[in-house]
């Protein structure tokens, strides 16, 4: 996995990621929200992923943003090569997303197969979950993560210590396990080592660590199978926080599990193995749980949330907690709810997040915490402020990609105030862009090209991307780093740097079946990267130029549509 080699150097911080943007402008509406501890991502309207927060772990670099690199980032960055989620979800260590296809995507720590992709390889970009073509919905746990599949039944994959992955073992699996008995699931939540699911009887099955009661069922025992949570009917709506998981149900809000700091809602601090129901909160549209505390969305568009508050993440205001809903101020007409770690965030007119912000998983272009919801600001994939490039008008199809280009640091142009847009990219200068995407990561070793000279700005680019396998050079020894960079080649570099995910063939006359890049094209227009220079035609020899190089590297970035 070409992300994986970028965990052996040291990383440096991409100023332009990681920092605020001046005078940003809100992200705007969003569709998904998934809150991990100490990250947040989001699918945008037309697909494309955002992430944003804490890109590393405590146990080991993860790069749970998933834009390729270990950098944290006050405002979200784009998810490299997805543009068309659907779902997403953040955990501890990672993040998945599933996609309209019905593929599903992971990314970060993969210590216990995680990832799902068959390895326990991390990587910093979405890798294929092994086997996964038909999934509706996905959630993240510590180091394993669920799917909810169309036909009713769930899988799961990732370290299974105490039953979390549902199939009567305790062996960790890095490739999808089928979930036992479970075959009409609705909905799917998971908590740190364990999960629930919302059956079509309108029952709720848990599984996993229960070391708190928080499977629901009475005891606190771990449960290696799915087993009922206890007089729970009428179930609707299903949420899960650290070790306590909530469910609407036709009369009323019901928790269950751990409830040291109020985080059932039931006005006690005593911990429950069975429903309990929540104190006055009324008619409930959705539900969102964090570590220790919980939100609902209400029936009219507002906000109550309950339990842990010393973070400000109940929104009131205050750092106080509760063990009963209080209301989260100045937000009216919301309509999506997640929460995670110490955080929560609601879609209305535009995304707000409030609580802990060490790591900028707010999204404010910040680190304060924050006890009333703040404004997601837009991130460089959205507000690339203008480079002043003279030969670049503001009104070309590839202004915004050469404006993201130039504040990710990825180039500053062939001469102050100058671009070249129609300039041909030579190999030397198209590694340069790709090492630069990736945060500049020093390689491991030596260049191993006799035309490679020692001490060029283009030399660890050239030896890093050998080390990971994006080229190998043009024969034995030579890398050619003065030729031109031709459609069919920029498809393969991008294609293997990457990930080399598959995607269905394409449509191309003039791509010929079984040649070394065909694969990658099929990719480049499968993403939206490239849909070829006119109707069913690539192109696969022309030259690349500058300015088809910044868009090719943004859509890859952002997720732009063709």
């Amino acid at each position: 996995m070409v992300a994986l080699m970028l965990l052996g150097g040291v990383m440096s911080v991409n100023p332009a990621a990681a920092g605020a943007l001046p005078n940003p402008a809100p992200l705007g509406a969003v569709g998904d929200i998934g809150v991990g501890t100490d990250h947040t991502c989001a699918v945008m309207p037309d697909g494309a992923l955002r992430c944003w927060g804490h890109n590393r772990s405590t146990i080991a670099a993860s790069g749970k943003l998933g834009d390729g690199t270990l950098a944290d980032s006050l405002v979200p960055v784009g998810v490299v090569g997805v543009s068309n989620a659907v779902r997403v979800d953040g955990g501890v260590y990672s993040s998945c997303a599933v996609l309209a296809s019905g593929d599903a995507r992971c990314w970060g720590l993969n210590t216990y197969g995680g990832l799902g992709d068959g390895t326990t390889s991390p990587s910093t970009m979405p890798v294929a979950v092994s086997g996964i073509s038909d999934a509706l919905d996905v959630a993240v746990g510590v180091n394993h993560a669920c799917a909810l599949i169309d036909d009713g039944t769930v899988q799961c994959w990732g370290r299974n210590s105490t039953g979390q992955l549902g199939n009567n073992s305790t062996v960790d699996s890095s490739v999808p396990v089928m979930v036992t008995g479970i075959s009409d699931a609705k909905a799917i939540t998971a908590f740190f080592n364990s999960n629930c699911a919302l059956l079509s009887d309108e029952t709720v099955k848990c599984w996993g660590q229960n070391n708190h009661g928080q499977l629901g069922n009475g005891t606190t025992a771990n449960a290696l199978m799915p087993t009922p949570v206890a007089g729970l009917t009428g179930a609707g709506g299903l949420a899960s926080g650290q070790y306590f998981a909530c469910a609407v149900s036709a009369t009323g809000v019901w928790c269950w599990g751990e409830n040291d700091r109020g985080q059932l809602g039931d006005g006690t601090t005593t911990d429950s193995s069975v429903p309990v129901a929540v104190s006055a909160l009324g008619a409930t549209a959705e539900l969102a749980l964090g570590e220790k505390h919980a939100c609902a969305r209400l029936a009219g568009g507002t906000i109550k949330c309950w339990g842990d508050n010393r973070r400000g993440q109940l929104g009131d205001g205050t750092t106080t907690d509760s063990p009963v809903p209080v209301a989260v101020v100045g937000l009216s007409g919301v309509k999506a709810l997640a929460a995670g770690g110490e955080s929560t965030c609601a879609q209305g007119t535009a995304l707000s997040c409030w609580g802990l912000n060490s790591y900028g998983q707010l999204g404010s272009g910040t680190r304060i915490s924050s006890s009333s919801p703040v404004e997601v600001v837009a991130g460089l994939c959205e507000a690339s402020p203008d480079p002043g490039f003279g030969d670049v008008s503001a009104s070309s199809y590839y202004a915004d990609a050469v404006a993201w280009l130039a504040a990710m640091g990825i180039s500053t142009g062939t001469a102050p105030g100058v671009y070249s847009p129609n300039a041909v990219v030579s190999r030397k200068d198209m590694a340069v862009f790709i090492w630069r995407a990736f945060d500049s990561p020093a390689p491991q070793g030596a260049n191993p090209f006799g035309d490679v000279p020692a001490g060029q700005y283009y030399t660890d680019a050239i030896a890093w991307l050998a080390e990971q396998g994006i080229s190998t050079g043009t024969s034995p020894g030579m890398f050619s780093p003065d030729a031109p960079v031709v459609r069919r080649d920029m498809a393969v570099f991008l294609h293997r740097a990457t990930g080399s995910l598959g995607a269905p063939l394409h449509s191309f006359g003039d791509v010929a079946s079984g040649v070394y890049y065909e694969a990658a094209v099929s990719w480049l227009a499968d993403v939206g990267i490239s849909k070829g220079t006119s109707p069913g035609v690539y192109s696969p020899n022309a030259q690349v130029t500058r300015k088809d190089m910044a868009v090719f590297l943004n859509r890859r970035g952002c997720g732009a549509p063709a």
